[in-house]
């Protein structure tokens, strides 16, 4: 959500809960700080349930983090194949996800 876009008595939870609902693509950077976080769950939630009912399609990314640590955080999100800041870099990224986003 760009700040542009906010405006100031907005609810940052409705907008953020909008931008969920209209998008065909959920990305999501997996790391520990992110797991430690409440708000970060909550918005995780909103793009799980929408890829369970085939609405969205969810793109985990994970930094720092090893597959055990997401395994033991949510066994079914690593299921999920993720690309990985420690073996792929940023620009990678960028073009993997743009060839999905394309390509849909």
């Amino acid at each position: 959500m760009d700040k542009t876009e906010l405006r100031v008595g907005d609810s940052l939870r409705r907008r953020i809960d909008q931008g969920i609902r209209a998008s065909r693509f959920g990305i999501v950077v997996l790391s520990k700080r992110f797991f430690e976080k409440g708000w970060t769950n909550h918005e995780l939630d909103g793009l799980v349930t929408r890829t369970v009912a085939g609405e969205q399609s969810l793109l985990p990314n994970w930094h720092d983090l090893t597959g055990d640590d997401v395994r033991a955080y949510s066994p079914s999100l690593a299921d999920k194949f993720a690309l990985d800041t420690g073996r792929v870099s940023i620009e990678e990224m960028a073009d993997q996800i743009a060839a999905l986003v394309v390509a849909a």
